[in-house]
């Protein structure tokens, strides 16, 4: 079995305390603090839960031990509504969440049972998000209906697709294509512009570039009040409001602008570690204080640096949440959009 996999024994153990088995099974189990990975075995995740938990334990409690358990589909969504049903908010568990499960939960996605806006943060790592494309830079805002590849309406993409629309510029999706096809797909000519979001970005985009692919434009960064800024993973790439403002003279406004944002800031969430709502305010703290020390290991110090993550730490972790929850007039103003352009979700 891969290490960063989990033990039967593990596996039943974790599910026990988080509510996942009988009482009488639960019974027979020790309760140390519990990390729940919304992910199957062997997804990315898994690699940071394998990081992150010995070093969240050394701040939680004196030979305190996280439990592993791994649940669900790769986007998170099935190991989320997990966490919101059956997860008590006594502190004892933590989800470990890919952004795609936020970006599910922002767009409607009928899977979705959980409210991500109540979850208490305590740490992101988030990487960079760069549209690249086989085309002109200096002309491609005026190409006629771009070929963009992605998932599905609901899927990272939506970053990209949303950005062009208040871009103003015309694209037609290619739809059916994972991160990875999508490459795929701009390498071989079936889509001229995608998304890199998440971890190893500049690492995707120079492999790209051999096969004529330039940067378009960055998602951005955001700072710790919460403001969105220039991406200093890609310091010569214009950023998406510095171009907005060129492209239609001002800086982008409104409620699907701030959604925008919050699909823009979940695509390029390679994870959160969060809390449920209710959770009390010094359990929360002394789990923050834990993600601080944690993130300064050589672990995940080194983690971190091998997937090029811009931000590996607990202090934008707020404002990371506050951007992805949107207002209801952003999340009104998106779905309506999906519903109306993609007809999402399908009747």
């Amino acid at each position: 079995m891969s290490p960063l996999g989990v033990t039967r024994r593990r596996l039943l153990a974790s599910a026990a305390g988080a509510g996942l088995l009988p009482r009488a099974a639960a019974a027979d189990t020790a309760a140390p603090p519990r990390l729940m990975v919304a992910g199957p075995d062997g997804c990315p995740l898994d690699g940071w839960a394998a990081a992150l938990a010995p070093a969240l334990a050394r701040g939680l409690a004196p030979r305190a031990q996280l439990r592993i358990v791994s649940l669900g589909g790769v986007d998170g969504v099935t190991g989320a509504n997990q966490f919101e049903a059956r997860v008590a908010p006594d502190g004892e568990t933590a989800l470990l969440v890919p952004g795609e499960a936020a970006i599910a939960w922002l767009a409607g996605d009928p899977r979705v049972q959980f409210d991500a806006a109540r979850w208490v943060a305590v740490l992101a790592g988030t990487g960079g998000g760069l549209v690249v494309g086989r085309v002109d830079p200096a002309s491609w805002t005026r190409t006629h209906n771009l070929r963009v590849a992605g998932a599905g309406p609901a899927g990272l993409a939506l970053a990209m697709m949303l950005g062009l629309e208040l871009l103003g510029v015309s694209f037609t999706p290619v739809f059916g294509f994972t991160s990875s096809d999508a490459r795929t797909a701009l390498a071989s000519g079936r889509a001229q512009v995608v998304l890199l979001a998440g971890a190893n970005v500049p690492e995707q985009a120079e492999a790209l570039a051999a096969d004529g692919a330039r940067p378009l434009f960055a998602l951005g960064s955001i700072d710790a009040s919460g403001a969105p800024g220039p991406d200093p993973l890609f310091p010569g790439v214009p950023h998406f409001t510095q171009l907005h403002a060129t492209l239609r003279g001002a800086a982008p406004a409104g409620p699907l602008y701030d959604a925008w944002w919050a699909t823009a800031l979940a695509a390029q969430m390679t994870f959160g570690l969060v809390l449920p709502q209710l959770t009390p305010a010094a359990t929360v703290a002394l789990w923050r204080r834990a993600a601080a020390q944690a993130v300064e290991t050589p672990a995940l110090q080194s983690a971190a640096s091998q997937a090029s993550l811009r931000t590996l730490a607990p202090l934008p972790a707020a404002a990371v949440a506050a951007a992805l929850a949107a207002s209801p007039d952003a999340l009104l103003d998106l779905r309506t959009w999906l519903a109306d352009r993609w007809h999402y979700p399908p009747a």
